[in-house]
């Protein structure tokens, strides 16, 4: 299961280095600054290209030295992974969720259904010791403060507005 893991994380960091190389010219030609020197449209867009290969990146070098380790009897086993079906259903679920919230964004406002996405997806990767009545009140209110929170930044700090 390691050479698994590692594989499919080279495929998604390259999927993602390709992705964010097919926007970086739309997103590059968007103004980032703008004539009072206030964030513009671009900034953005701009932060999350560049972001997500550096991300990438890192993730694939640090999956190679987890993966060259456990090659050369290091402390790694196949225990550190989680299971292929356990994986395939959290990670699922959660791209049906993300499917579910692009779906719901333009009709519904941006702080509910973000707040109900980040409720969702964290009750689908929360352990089971966090799910009692308290650790659920705690996920619905990080989640309801979190979406409030990066509302209010994005439409009143960077004037971009969202529904």
């Amino acid at each position: 299961m390691p050479t698994l893991h590692f594989i499919a994380s080279l495929a998604v960091s390259l999927f993602l280095i390709g992705l964010s190389a097919l926007l970086a010219g739309p997103a590059f030609d968007l103004v980032s600054i703008g004539p009072r020197g206030g964030l513009q449209a671009g900034a953005l867009p701009q932060f999350v290209v560049v972001m997500v290969v550096m991300l990438a990146v890192l993730s694939v070098v640090s999956d190679f030295r987890r993966w060259r380790a456990s090659r050369h009897g290091g402390v790694e086993s196949e225990e550190a992974f989680a299971p292929g079906r356990q994986v395939a259903l959290v990670g699922g679920g959660v791209m049906m969720l993300l499917a579910a919230y692009v779906f719901a964004w333009r009709p519904l406002p941006f702080p509910l259904t973000t707040a109900v996405f980040v409720t969702l997806v964290s009750l689908v990767i929360a352990p089971r010791g966090a799910r009692t009545r308290r650790g659920m009140f705690t996920i619905v209110l990080t989640s309801v403060l979190f979406s409030i929170g990066v509302w209010l930044v994005f439409t009143y700090l960077l004037k971009v507005p969202l529904r």
